[in-house]
């Protein structure tokens, strides 16, 4: 007899900080239905409680977050009020939501972030690199574009810089990805890092981040329809059967960009 499979995302507190940890490392961490809803959940749980004021995403295993599965289902749009052909889908509205919440998000990554995890990472207010940090677009190798994870990325790099980074799949090490911007820092003792961020952002409070982040998206705003035009591309690409040959190049247990 099997029990229920393991939740993909661990969730565990300290003082003002809920930790939410990817705990798939046999599926590389890949973004699934399931681990996307986790997420979302982390954020509901986050954003319910008023004592917190961070949310820290970080994983176990080598991989931090190998993008999408593509031995899923082609993604379908988030359910809800907008839901539809336009509507946008779950990947992006996560990466929105975390850019938006008043929660500071940390994305602590200590080992590969690949793809969409890569988008997963650069939606995060702070991005904390370890020795074993890895950074990779590598949608275009196979035929794919990264609509929904080059807007986060490129709010961090800068657009030439980020357009460079996926047409090129560039590998960024953690040194690499501070100087692009892709990372805030890069620390050899990462929980030591972790720590001393988080003890700086203890001295601003919940409604103050809020209010500055509310504030960016304002002074850099992004075009409303952009989640649906992402989804848009990202699907068109992932269907279309000129690319299916490229994609069947990939063995299956790799099956995530």
């Amino acid at each position: 007899m099997t029990g229920a499979p393991a939740a993909p995302v661990a969730l565990s507190r300290s003082r003002g900080v809920l930790h939410a940890l990817l705990d798939a490392p046999g599926r590389r961490n890949a973004v699934i239905p399931e681990l996307l809803d986790a997420l979302h959940a982390a954020v509901d749980t986050a954003e319910a409680d008023p004592g917190c004021r961070v949310l820290v995403l970080s994983a176990r295993g080598e991989h931090f977050c190998a993008g999408t599965d593509l031995t899923a289902p082609v993604p379908e749009p988030a359910a809800g009020p907008a839901a539809g052909p336009e509507a946008e889908l779950p990947y992006w509205t996560l990466l929105d939501r975390l850019t938006r919440t008043p929660v500071v998000t940390v994305a602590l990554v200590e080992g590969r972030a690949t793809a969409g995890g890569v988008g997963l990472a650069a939606a995060c207010d702070l991005v904390l690199a370890g020795p074993g940090a890895r950074f990779r677009l590598t949608e275009a190798l196979v035929g794919l574009v990264p609509a929904m994870a080059l807007p986060f990325v490129a709010r961090r790099t800068g657009e030439q810089r980020a357009f460079t980074a996926t047409l090129l799949a560039e590998d960024l090490d953690a040194p690499a990805a501070v100087a692009a911007g892709l990372a805030d820092l890069h620390a050899d003792e990462p929980a030591q890092a972790l720590r001393r961020t988080l003890v700086a952002l203890s001295r601003v409070d919940r409604s103050t981040a809020g209010a500055l982040k509310t504030y960016r998206s304002r002074l850099f705003p992004r075009d409303a329809r952009l989640g649906q035009d992402a989804g848009r591309v990202f699907l068109d690409r992932l269907t279309d059967p000129a690319v299916q040959p490229l994609l069947d190049r990939i063995p299956t247990p790799e099956r995530a960009v």
